[in-house]
């Protein structure tokens, strides 16, 4: 690796190149002199492989987060390869940019990089202000999480007001945007004592573990155990699935729950449960560890009659009137029922609408494959828009702590 002089101190994010053609390097230099915390620490003349582990320099191993430009127009297959060599060596600081010619950039190439961990693409010649951009928002992330213990995961419950209103499609497109739009380490958790639908939306097979058998681990509960239980899809997202069989429903001790969530929100960043309110007796457990408690429901009367009954029955829990957030699926101009009747009867604010795309998702379940966070259609934008708003406390935590930073500098030097 060819490496210019570097500071010694740690950085706030390293920018190298991998395989770059002549005008790859010099877009990045202008780029990164625009993005204040961003220094570029080197090039890689060789793809990286499992053949060619290059050494990496004290600049890369030690800075907050690291930006790999991977130039892919002299081997896109070598290209793919290294994304997922870069994502292996650090998944928590790495984000990947994928630079190619036209030429080399269509879909099933785009479709293979973004499962080898890829964060975004730019074309040749490569934008100036949209690789700026990239490295703005990616040095927001790795700030994030380097905020460390300071910043516990948060956990999101999922609920459908009645069978059949897409509660897990909802919770599998959340939790697949969160990792691959923002980044973050998100584990799903399917909820369900049998025949749980979140693996077959991602198109897993033949899991081992459910989350019930976790619970009943609880006093051994460490990252080598969790590593057990979890299934790791090709996005980057975490899983623990149901039974895909006919199972008895097992009882979860008081506090097992909490014990549980507690844990896991020291590994992750967001912590997704599809679950039900058939769940009486655990609903008290999971409202109490939950940040939010999203309670879907359709436009329609008979979902809004549960989804009233259900709140009216959840009111008495502690907390549960400021965790709670309305999700109205599958919305329309058209619809019998509308998000001001469903907030006059249920006395709740609607947090958010998500269209109707019934039948873009019934080939996305079909496939195994959700839809995309590049998808530009109305159900993947509003799925982008909710997780902003998840997003948006971090951000605003970063920023307050560089403020804080910089405040204190400042008065120092005055």
């Amino acid at each position: 690796m060819q490496t210019p002089a570097s500071n010694p101190d740690q950085i706030l994010q390293a920018v190298f190149s991998v395989c770059s053609s002549g005008d790859v390097v010099p877009a990045a230099m202008l780029a990164i002199a625009s993005v204040p915390g961003s220094e570029f620490v080197g090039e890689f003349q060789e793809y990286i492989t499992a053949e060619r582990r290059p050494q990496f320099s004290p600049a890369l191993k030690n800075a907050m987060g690291c930006v790999a430009l991977i130039d892919c127009d002299r081997d896109p297959e070598l290209g793919i390869e290294t994304m997922e060599r870069l994502q292996q060596a650090a998944p928590q600081r790495m984000s990947l940019i994928a630079v190619a010619s036209n030429s080399h950039s269509n879909e099933r190439f785009l479709l293979r990089a973004m499962r080898a961990g890829c964060n975004d693409f730019l074309s040749k010649p490569v934008d100036v202000v949209l690789l700026a951009n990239a490295l703005t928002r990616f040095q927001t992330m790795h700030a994030a999480a380097s905020l460390g213990p300071q910043n516990l995961g948060k956990i999101i419950s999922m609920l459908g007001a009645k069978g059949g209103v897409g509660t897990t499609t909802l919770a599998v497109h959340l939790a697949t945007h969160l990792v691959r739009r923002h980044g973050k380490k998100v584990l799903l958790i399917d909820h369900k004592h049998e025949l749980g639908h979140v693996a077959l939306h991602l198109g897993i097979q033949d899991t081992i573990y459910f989350f019930t058998e976790l619970t009943q681990n609880v006093d051994r509960l460490d990252a080598d155990l969790l590593e057990g239980f979890v299934t790791h899809h090709e996005s980057g997202l975490d899983v623990i699935s149901s039974p895909d069989r006919p199972a008895p429903m097992h009882d979860i001790p008081p506090g097992v729950i909490e014990r549980v969530m507690d844990y896991l929100r020291t590994r992750y960043d967001f912590v997704l449960i599809d679950s039900s309110v058939v769940y009486g007796a655990a609903l008290p457990a999971l409202m109490l560890a939950s940040d939010e408690v999203c309670l879907v429901c359709t436009p329609d009367v008979a979902a809004l009659r549960d989804l009233v009954r259900h709140t009216e029955h959840l009111a008495h829990l502690k907390g549960f009137a400021s965790k709670l957030r309305i999700i109205v699926n599958r919305a329309t101009s058209v619809d019998a029922v509308t998000s001001q009747q469903i907030e006059a009867a249920a006395k709740f604010p609607v947090s958010i609408a998500i269209p109707n795309s019934y039948l873009e998702l019934v080939r996305a379940i079909n496939a195994g494959e959700p839809v995309s966070p590049q998808d530009r259609g109305p159900f993947a934008q509003a799925i982008g828009r909710w997780t902003l708003r998840l997003t948006a406390d971090e951000v605003s935590k970063v920023a307050a702590v560089q403020f804080k930073k910089r405040f204190t500098f400042w008065r120092r030097a005055g």
